[in-house]
């Protein structure tokens, strides 16, 4: 059978600064119509920054939509046309301050494909030198060093809930 949906139109209901909601007509492959609704997003990378083996980065700030505080692996939004790399070596630098001797991609992942297209590119940071943090105008962070074994600990009490955060430290744990 086949599964694939065949584009016909698209609207695009609110145009954000940093992200679209898109509204697609579809035809299903039995040929009937159907409405895709959906957040387009120019996708994001996130950086597992070790400070030595054992150990790594994570950045505390206010996330609106949950309405809390976060600890999070250093992450940003790439530009519409950005490639990964050079994104991931602005936002460790705005973010923690610190630049990297090596990084290596981990993988790449769709944080909720069921309803956007954005994508999510994993890296790992190694051989870090300290700066300076130049976050964004509209971000306030804190950061702090963390053993893997504290943050691990962390997302299965419940303390750590950031997705890419988590996917991320278990990747880097099975294969990085």
């Amino acid at each position: 059978m086949q599964l694939r949906e065949k584009f016909l139109k698209r609207n695009t209901a609110v145009r954000g600064q940093a992200v679209n909601f898109r509204i697609d007509t579809v035809q299903l492959p039995n040929k009937k119509k159907a409405v895709r609704e959906y957040l387009d997003h120019p996708g994001a990378v996130a950086v597992i920054a070790l400070v030595d083996p054992t150990h790594l980065i994570l950045v505390q700030q206010f996330r609106y939509p949950v309405g809390q505080v976060t600890w999070e692996i250093p992450a940003g939004k790439l530009n519409r046309g950005e490639k990964a790399l050079p994104c991931v070596k602005r936002e460790l630098e705005e973010e923690t301050g610190c630049r990297a001797k090596r990084i290596e991609r981990l993988l790449s992942f769709w944080p909720t494909a069921a309803f956007a297209n954005e994508i999510i590119h994993l890296f790992v940071a190694r051989g870090l030198t300290q700066g300076e943090a130049n976050p964004d105008d509209d971000e306030f962070l804190r950061t702090r060093v963390w053993s893997l074994k504290d943050a691990a600990r962390a997302v299965q009490k419940g303390r750590i809930k950031d997705s890419k955060t988590i996917i991320a430290l278990l990747a880097f744990k099975a294969f990085g």
